[in-house]
């Protein structure tokens, strides 16, 4: 369990709060966007939400919905841990990096020659994760993105889309583990980033959709398609179990006071050590597409254009805490 904070609900028609225990309290925006998991990220006090359809972004705070124009489509999006550089992923493999603040984009980089399908940026900030589309992974440490415009290490080992990472670089188990994907091959893989092929790979039976880091970093979440939600303890990777009950895909999972996740039955809360569904609320889950936690929404951000030209300003500066 951890502490009893809000969740932020992303659908098709709306954005809701929703309380610690799954419950619907109140509607912040009356627009709702087609996105993914990995489609939308959260700072401390606001949200992004990268749009299905057309290349635009949209920041979301507790009264603005701000929507910017971006270079192309894109499919992926997630955070610096302090929130000042967004990273986003587009549909023909390239990576834009912009300073939230100021809007200047600092890096436009071809990391795949198809599609990035997942971004994530470990905990010390110091290495970001791309899964593609064909299958491939990106390991490249954040320094030498900006100061030698590196592309990393690439790890081969799945055969169709990666659906999700997670970037444990700098977890608890970091000796033993650097970061786990899965794919639409239904193999979960867990890699050390010394070792260009996984240490570990187990079959999934139901496709996994994305992946969930636990508040505590001890396991994580994947959500599936038939309703299931495989937990996976990172110190022992067999002892792997699923939580069932819902009714279609699971796309939404976020953890607060305990697990809330949501899927076409709606939204369901989850005792994740006892393995049972503790509450289930019917009324909102087919609007809901995406669940976040961890941010508090500002009433009101600065919001500013995301410029389409990497700056040449030598004066612009990365933040790499």
């Amino acid at each position: 369990m951890w502490k009893d904070e809000g969740i932020i609900a992303v659908g098709d028609d709306a954005i809701l709060l929703l309380d610690g225990t799954g419950r619907v309290e109140r509607e912040i925006s009356k627009d709702g966007f087609s996105s993914t998991s990995n489609s939308v990220a959260a700072t401390a006090n606001f949200i992004c939400v990268a749009a299905a359809d057309k290349a635009k972004i949209a920041f979301v705070s507790e009264s603005q919905n701000y929507r910017v124009s971006v270079p192309e489509l894109i499919v992926a999006v997630t955070f610096s841990r302090n929130g000042d550089l967004l990273y986003a992923g587009s549909n023909t493999g390239r990576l834009y990096v912009w300073q939230t603040q100021t809007g200047t984009l600092v890096k436009n980089k071809q990391i795949f020659f198809n599609a990035i399908t997942d971004i994530k940026v470990d905990f010390s900030n110091t290495t970001i994760l791309l899964a593609a589309q064909n299958g491939d992974i990106a390991l490249i440490r954040l320094v030498e993105l900006f100061l030698v415009d590196s592309k990393g290490v690439m790890y081969m080992g799945h055969s169709a889309a990666v659906t999700g990472v997670a970037n444990v670089m700098q977890g608890p188990h970091e000796n033993a583990l650097s970061f786990v994907s899965v794919s639409r091959d239904k193999n979960i893989r867990f890699w050390h980033h010394t070792k260009r092929t996984a240490v570990q790979s187990h079959f999934l039976e139901h496709l996994p959709l994305s992946i969930v880091v636990s508040n505590t970093r001890s396991r994580i979440y994947i959500p599936c398609e038939m309703g299931h939600i495989a937990v996976v303890p990172l110190a022992n990777f067999k002892d792997m179990f699923l939580l069932s009950g819902h009714v279609g895909s699971v796309t939404g999972c976020a953890e607060s006071f305990n697990l809330v996740t949501c899927a076409l039955d709606g939204i369901r809360v989850w005792d994740v050590e006892a393995g049972l569904c503790i509450s289930h609320y019917s009324n909102a889950g087919s609007q809901i597409k995406t669940l976040l936690s961890g941010t508090t929404l500002a009433h009101k951000v600065h919001f500013v254009p995301l410029k389409n030209v990497v700056s040449r300003d030598t004066r612009v500066t990365i933040a790499l805490d």
